[in-house]
């Protein structure tokens, strides 16, 4: 974080949201560079805007209150490798919940391997473009057999790890409880929204 950005009220916030955004275009970017098929294309696009907004909500400003992990006040321990990390990790959790909820026209079974392709050509890309050799971990190595709670809390856990960040159980609680609950009425929604 530079000195003006301590200096400037909002400009932190203004420059991670301004991030958030980078890293999802260029996530969407990569699938279409790889040839994704259409319908799997329509489908990592929805896991893309589906990270990128809770993640907006988690990091910089969140329009339910309850969608909160106490992160906004710590923008400056996030940097582009964290952003990076949790941007993954977003995108995956977002694929537990494709996989619990479903959407119209995929089948879980046939869909969750190219998405999670795509997800680790990002990742691997973006970590070799930052000048750095191994990639990061999951949040739970047997992620695919979570359901979005304990994903959440796995995601959690790893977040405050990330960020060195003290993890108050009491509050871990309610904040995964909340987030697992408006993330999987998010995807909802942009399902709803996106269906052609």
């Amino acid at each position: 974080m530079g000195i003006l950005d301590r200096l400037v009220p909002g400009r932190a916030r203004r420059n991670l949201a301004l991030s958030i955004d980078g890293v999802a275009s260029v996530a969407r970017a990569g699938a279409g560079a790889d040839g994704m098929d259409s319908p799997n294309h329509r489908l990592w696009t929805l896991l893309c805007d589906a990270s990128r907004q809770t993640l907006h909500q988690l990091l910089v400003k969140n329009d339910d209150k309850r969608l909160d992990w106490g992160l906004k006040k710590r923008a400056a321990r996030i940097d582009d490798t964290a952003l990076v990390v949790m941007f993954w990790w977003m995108l995956l959790y977002q694929l537990v919940v494709f996989r619990n909820k479903g959407l119209d026209g995929y089948s879980p079974e046939e869909s969750t391997d190219p998405m999670y392709e795509a997800a680790t050509r990002f990742v691997e890309t973006e970590f070799a473009r930052l000048g750095i050799e191994i990639p990061p971990p999951l949040w739970a190595e047997d992620w695919r057999r979570h359901y979005p709670l304990e994903s959440a809390m796995a995601f959690y856990n790893c977040a405050y790890d990330l960020l060195h960040l003290d993890n108050d159980l009491t509050k871990r609680i309610a904040h995964v409880s909340h987030f697992a609950t408006l993330t999987e009425r998010g995807f909802e929604r942009l399902s709803a929204e996106s269906s052609p």
